[in-house]
């Protein structure tokens, strides 16, 4: 069987590489990166796929093109291969093996990196982690598509197909900085418009929440600053001169600055996210040594959650 599929003339690596990296782009525009020779060589390399296994795996009767579910399909197990001989050649040179690991920013540097460090420091052999920085529903995608090793992702997020660790609960914490706190009472509804705060730019949930609970309490969000990211936040939080909510793991990264104070919480402002590390079983399958990794991850972060 496999031999008959190998002669087939319009299949190779290269013309299976090329459906890969469409798939990893999201579109063939994105793979080309608006080089029209390079469009013009990945859509006549998929084309030439696609009369070896007689079916579409590009849509293209709508822009961008994107892969059917045909061609995510054969993607995804090209992929596994890949991986899995790479993993081959890689032992075979003692060289260290690749690990990709999926997560918004703040996930990465403030969990993923120490995280990481400890698992490298265990293993036995040598790895190299690699991150993507992606928004939820993205990290899903790229996760099934095997673009990622693994993922965090909200439990929610974390449908059929995924294997996961057990889920980890962590609150929005207030940061205040010393100078500015006025005390070490809850924070209540009502000083949300009384400090000067970091938020995250946008109409994001959180975001939504705070200013409902402002609402309620009769004064208005003082979003004095906006910011495109919770690293960000920290840094306005350590200059001195903003107040800002970060998840509760923010707090060792917050030195080197102006003193800060975790204010407690009045019972409105209560706000909790919850996390998961989050796998395909088939990659696991392909590449057994991924087992130890996602073992020695869910310890880490079991320790900063």
């Amino acid at each position: 069987m496999f031999r008959e599929l190998a002669s087939l003339s319009g299949l190779s690596l290269e013309r299976l590489a090329s459906l890969c990296e469409v798939g990893e782009a999201g579109s063939i525009g994105q793979a080309a990166r608006g080089d029209a020779n390079r469009q013009s060589l990945l859509s006549r390399q998929i084309a030439e796929l696609e009369a070896v296994f007689g079916v579409a795996l590009l849509a293209r009767q709508s822009k961008p093109f994107r892969l059917t579910e045909e061609g995510r399909e054969l993607a995804r197990a090209a992929r596994t291969f890949f991986q899995a001989a790479e993993d081959v050649r890689s032992r075979a040179g003692g060289e260290a093996r690749r690990v990709v690991i999926g997560a918004g920013e703040t996930l990465i540097q403030w969990l993923l990196f120490p995280a990481c460090e400890a698992v490298r420091r265990g293993l036995g052999e040598p790895v190299v982690f690699a991150f993507k920085n992606l928004e939820s529903a993205r990290l899903v995608e790229v996760l099934h598509q095997g673009v990622v090793d693994a993922a965090l992702i909200r439990p929610e997020d974390a449908g059929p197909g995924l294997v996961c660790a057990r889920a980890w609960r962590y609150e929005q914490a207030a940061f205040v900085p010393k100078a500015l706190s006025g005390g070490t009472a809850a924070l209540r509804a009502v000083d949300l418009g009384a400090f000067s705060w970091a938020v995250l730019e946008g109409r994001g949930h959180f975001r939504r929440f705070l200013e409902e609970r402002a609402r309620a309490a009769g004064v208005r969000l003082n979003a004095a600053l906006e910011c495109s990211s919770y690293t960000q936040v920290a840094l306005a939080v350590r200059s001195g001169r903003y107040a800002g909510f970060l998840p509760e793991f923010a707090k060792p990264y917050l030195g080197g600055g102006e003193p800060v104070i975790r204010r407690a919480l009045e019972s409105a402002l209560a706000y909790q996210r919850g996390v998961v590390l989050a796998w395909r079983e088939a990659g696991v399958k392909a590449r057994p040594f991924l087992a130890e990794v996602f073992e020695g991850l869910e310890r880490g972060l079991g320790r900063r959650l």
